[in-house]
């Protein structure tokens, strides 16, 4: 009898950690194109804004490219702002945000990451990659005469976040990390997200997805992220939405572990979404834009005709949609000025 059971709970540990990297996969065996119906602001939509490309290889030889993006009326700049962008459309997505920090004196360099756009990479790979990617951008920079010379903060939102935090167990010597939005616990994100999609709970795969993630990055692949912001002395400024969601506050870097941390700051906004840096109407506009982009999608089965697909898109207000809170950015400056 025991011999059944014993062979039994192997079968469904063997069927759950399948079930769990065919869910991996699927996350992140592909690559993220961004939306085609989108536009995603580029250098050229912002007059003083001038950009530079820039490629350099990752830890499997495959290229990344980016571009170093500085304001045409600044010739000595504060020092390098590294943005590291989140899931979906790389960095093109923050090309706003880039340009503010532009117009404030700052070099800034961004880049798309693994899989992601204008980069090499037949998928994502895993939250960790971000992370390995940052590293060789750094690397990039340190091996740059015309780059090296310069002060240099991470800056990133939701899993870049994530990766310029998980970067500070590597890199101890950037002056600054800003993290919007960041995650805690990766396995536990993705349980979130099943969750959110399906209204289900996916809890028990967690344990399953951790192994799966130390078995592809090793240990450092499955640490939390608050652990290492606990062991380090570089200046942090955390920003959160209390109605993120996206990141769960319960998994997110607001965390009581951090309260004796004189060099993090933590600043929790009232009613914010997931994008922090986005004034609350636009977060509004945005999720309101999309969530009837989905409803009629739903009415199509998933396929909007061409013409619908166009009208809808074409009526974006995308000065609405990428609006800037300006005391948001005005205290992340602010802490960047301060630590370079």
């Amino acid at each position: 009898m025991l011999k059944i059971v014993i062979i039994v709970l192997a079968i469904i540990i063997a069927i759950l950690f399948i079930i769990t990297k065919l869910i991996l996969n699927q996350v992140f065996g592909k690559r993220c194109e961004g939306n085609p119906n989108l536009k995603y602001f580029t250098a050229d939509d912002f007059e003083e804004l001038d950009s530079k490309k820039i490629e350099f290889k990752s830890n499997k030889e495959q290229m990344l490219r980016g571009f170093i993006y500085t304001n045409k009326n600044i010739k000595e700049y504060k020092g390098i702002v590294v943005f590291v962008h989140g899931m979906g459309a790389g960095h093109l997505s923050y090309t706003t945000e880039i340009n503010t920090f532009a117009k404030k004196g700052f070099m800034v360099i961004s880049y798309d990451n693994t899989g992601t756009c204008t980069s090499e990479g037949k998928g994502l790979k895993g939250f960790f990659q971000s992370v390995i990617d940052l590293k060789y951008a750094l690397k990039y920079i340190s091996e740059d005469k015309d780059l090296n010379t310069y002060s240099i903060t991470l800056v990133g939102h939701s899993w870049g976040a994530y990766t310029v935090c998980q970067e500070l167990q590597y890199s101890p010597k950037v002056k600054g990390v800003v993290a919007m939005s960041g995650f805690n616990n990766s396995s536990q994100i993705i349980c979130d997200s099943m969750k959110d999609m399906t209204k289900k709970n996916f809890i028990f795969l967690k344990p399953f997805i951790t192994i799966l993630n130390f078995i592809t990055f090793g240990k450092a692949g499955i640490q939390n992220t608050v652990d290492i912001l606990k062991k380090t002395e570089v200046p942090v400024l955390v920003l959160q939405g209390d109605s993120d969601t996206s990141v769960a506050l319960s998994n997110s870097l607001v965390s009581k572990k951090l309260e004796d941390k004189s060099n993090i700051k933590t600043i929790l906004y009232k009613g914010k979404n997931h994008n922090v840096y986005q004034t609350l109407e636009s977060e509004k506009y945005v999720t309101d834009t999309f969530a009837e982009i989905r409803n009629i999608g739903k009415q199509y089965k998933g396929k909007i005709p061409k013409e619908e697909c166009e009208r809808l898109y074409g009526n974006i207000d995308y000065k609405k949609i990428t609006e800037e809170d300006a005391e948001v950015m005005n205290t992340i400056i602010k802490f960047l000025e301060e630590k370079m």
